[in-house]
């Protein structure tokens, strides 16, 4: 009887052991999944820009994250569709353009979207029949923001982050000559009002 206590003692023993070795894996587990989970649910632009140096083709999918970058709006956490309704509500994109975000990027496509992100008016071209992929481009490309190219050239990777920078670039001078041309016409007013006799 003694041996047959001592066995189930040396089990139980055992058996604490064996528990105690689970629920460390098991918890060990978890923090590493929820710290795996963490790290990717978190998608910041830079991460976006990152990952866009690396590619060879870039996707309509790929300009949508790089125009919600543009535009101050975060991507973390939304689908597709949803990023495409918040350029929709901020007229980045208009309610007639129809989006497959798994086709490859052409120039023509990008500069369409960025013409509108950017607010720019356009050419006496672009006045007269609207904006199009093309005239869009070569738009683009006068303001030196995009290269002279094919609406239809697909564009790489580093091609839409070089996009993104002089869009930038283009929006900030858009910004300086605006501040400067305020403060122009605040100097030029005479410092009284004088009112025509009547």
């Amino acid at each position: 009887m003694e041996i047959i206590s001592k066995y189930f003692n040396e089990v139980i023993k055992l058996n604490k052991l064996v528990f105690k070795s689970i629920l460390v894996v098991m918890a060990l587990s978890f923090i590493f999944a929820s710290a795996a989970f963490a790290a990717e649910a978190k998608v910041t632009g830079s991460s976006s820009v990152f990952t866009l140096m690396e590619k060879k083709q870039a996707s309509v999918s790929d300009l949508i994250d790089v125009l919600m970058i543009f535009k101050n709006k975060s991507i973390d956490k939304l689908s597709v569709e949803q990023k495409i309704r918040v350029l929709r509500d901020i007229k980045v994109i208009g309610e007639r353009t129809m989006i497959n975000d798994k086709k490859p990027l052409t120039r023509g496509f990008a500069a369409l979207l960025f013409h509108r992100a950017l607010n720019m008016k356009g050419g006496a071209i672009i006045k007269l029949t609207g904006r199009s992929q093309r005239n869009c481009l070569q738009d683009m490309a006068y303001y030196k923001i995009m290269p002279e190219s094919s609406a239809k050239d697909v564009m790489s990777g580093p091609d839409l982050v070089s996009l993104l920078q002089r869009a930038k670039e283009y929006n900030e001078a858009g910004r300086k000559d605006a501040a400067a041309e305020e403060s122009a016409t605040e100097e030029n007013k005479p410092a009284v009002q004088i009112e025509p006799l009547k």
